[in-house]
């Protein structure tokens, strides 16, 4: 809807203050929106066990999860969104871009991955522990193939794939005209909410490759979505607000359809937390324009803001680490009531994550490494 009605006032620009642009005067919002998507999936691993946990069993505290989850459903979908309004619509030289692109991204991934492999293993009990070269060979073999090492890594193994076809993409979306591009989101948008229920393996890598590729497939409009919604601005005071109710009323329905649906099927049903339903989409389009005319001139926020969005991907890569390791020490939100466990396990995930990048990067060639 607010997609439509964005598109609506583009073709009206001469007479309206949302104007299309030839490309962003003020990037401060990409940091911008890199934080909040940070945070947001900090939120989402913080929040999910209270909402599988207390189902049922509490349901004041699952509410309370049900709330922060449904809030930041756009995390994921924003970082795809930001991939493409960065890099989309330019004409890349192959090599280069690869270099570039792969050299960032996969040196760190590399990095994390045998990080992780030794955390995992750390973390067994000392009976199930393989001790032989050969077999923790075949135990990190299994666990790559059955998890991906850690399941948060499917979105890195699906922007390196993006990330392969980024220039063909890139090359595609500069040959249509506007209309041509919204068109093809809109098709994107009916296609992956109406194949959102096939049943599609992202962590593992040991069977089902074509729906898995398809699974890429459902999330690579929001690449073409953030390129199209650069084109745009929400100046005037009504748009802002209609896009801010409009984000607010996402969040209602994402947590209110959670409660009813898994009432009705007497079993926790998690649908509308989908990254591709229609209510996800609109929550993170209604964000996207909130925040891109958005600025901050706090020099202290400035500083956060920078440092957050500078070490986004090293604390991507981290925090499932980080909160593993407080759970191991018994800092987890069952230490009291999730209204004010979940704001302070965010926050200390999120500053113990930027604390180990920091460190990382101070060590020789750790700046290549660390994310």
């Amino acid at each position: 809807m607010l997609l439509y009605v964005v598109s609506l006032q583009y073709e009206n620009h001469v007479h309206t203050n949302c104007q299309m642009q030839s490309k962003p005067q003020n990037i401060q919002w990409l940091d911008s929106l890199r934080v909040l998507a940070t945070i947001g999936v900090i939120i989402i691993h913080e929040s999910t066990p209270v909402v599988k946990m207390s189902y049922a069993a509490n349901m004041g505290n699952w509410w309370v999860g049900n709330i922060f989850d449904s809030a930041v459903r756009f995390a994921v979908p924003l970082f795809l969104m930001l991939s493409g309004a960065t890099m989309l619509g330019k004409e890349y030289d192959l090599r280069t871009f690869y270099k570039k692109r792969f050299t960032r991204v996969l040196l760190p991934f590399l990095f994390w991955m045998v990080a992780y492999w030794i955390y995992r293993w750390m973390v067994l009990p000392s009976s199930k522990q393989p001790d032989t070269f050969s077999s923790v060979f075949l135990w990190a073999v299994k666990l790559l193939g059955n998890e991906g090492i850690s399941k948060h890594f499917w979105y890195v193994y699906m922007i390196l794939f993006f990330y392969l076809l980024f220039p063909f993409i890139s090359r595609g979306v500069r040959s249509l005209k506007d209309k041509g591009v919204l068109w093809l989101i809109i098709g994107w948008a009916l296609l992956s909410f109406s194949s959102r229920k096939l049943p599609v393996n992202f962590y593992g890598w040991t069977d089902h490759y074509p729906a898995r590729l398809l699974g890429y497939l459902q999330y690579s409009g929001y690449l073409v979505l953030g390129y199209y919604l650069t084109k745009f601005s929400i100046n005037n005071k009504s748009q802002r607000v209609v896009a801010a109710v409009l984000l607010v009323v996402s969040v209602v329905i994402a947590s209110v359809s959670t409660w009813y649906f898994s009432r009705q099927s007497h079993h926790l049903d998690l649908d509308m937390y989908g990254n591709v339903t229609f209510n996800t989409m609109l929550q993170v389009i209604a964000l996207f324009l909130l925040v891109k005319d958005t600025t901050i001139k706090n020099p202290v926020l400035l500083w956060i803001q920078r440092l957050i969005s500078n070490y986004s991907y090293g604390v991507y890569l981290s925090h499932i680490m980080v909160i593993g390791i407080f759970f191991q020490y018994d800092i987890f939100w069952t230490m009291g009531h999730p209204a004010w466990t979940l704001p302070v396990l965010t926050l200390l995930t999120l500053m113990v994550s930027l604390l180990i990048i920091f460190v990382l990067r101070k060590l020789p060639y750790g700046k290549y490494i660390s994310g």
